[in-house]
């Protein structure tokens, strides 16, 4: 589903360096990385890496999906986060993709504090199978309950017929 190349745009691409002293200690850490850049589809691919970080570290950091909100004062509000491995490419479905008219979102990355220097990519898949988000497989619970609902009431009127004809012929 996700290999047709042509399927994914790059939208973010990305490179921050902390402040370090001359000893090489950071000073001051890689601040949140938020790009004013809309997405517009649920399934995103990440690709994080770092120059200076040891092998073993495989925490980057953490992504933040925000909504813009017609109230308060934030401005955007959370919708879902995940951690992002580094030096791994990830596909990320978003689920609480709102089905209500609204479809864009941000995404902001925060590096782990530890890290000197991030390289952060992300793309959108922008292929015909985005997949179900929340509001879809509810919607598509509320059928399936509908319609086993109105099987069991056909078993329930035919186990009533059996049972009549029984009892006339036991009668």
């Amino acid at each position: 589903m996700y290999s047709g190349g042509n399927d994914w745009v790059k939208t973010i691409d990305l490179t921050r360096k902390a402040t370090l002293d001359a000893n090489g200690k950071i000073t001051e850490a890689i601040g949140s990385i938020e790009p004013d850049i809309q997405f517009t589809q649920n399934t995103i691919g990440i690709y994080v890496e770092s120059v200076t970080a040891d092998p073993n570290w495989f925490l980057a950091g953490t992504i933040f999906q925000g909504f813009p909100v017609p109230f308060g004062s934030a401005g955007f509000a959370e919708g879902e986060e995940f951690r992002v491995i580094l030096r791994r490419y990830m596909i990320y479905r978003f689920t609480k993709y709102p089905d209500i008219g609204e479809t864009k979102y941000l995404l902001s990355f925060t590096p782990r504090w530890y890290i000197k220097d991030i390289h952060f990519q992300a793309w959108q898949y922008i292929g015909t199978n985005q997949g179900a988000t929340l509001d879809s497989l509810a919607a598509l619970g509320q059928q399936e309950v509908a319609q086993t609902v109105k099987l069991q009431s056909s078993v329930n009127k035919l186990q009533t017929s059996i049972n009549k004809l029984i009892k006339a012929n036991n009668g």
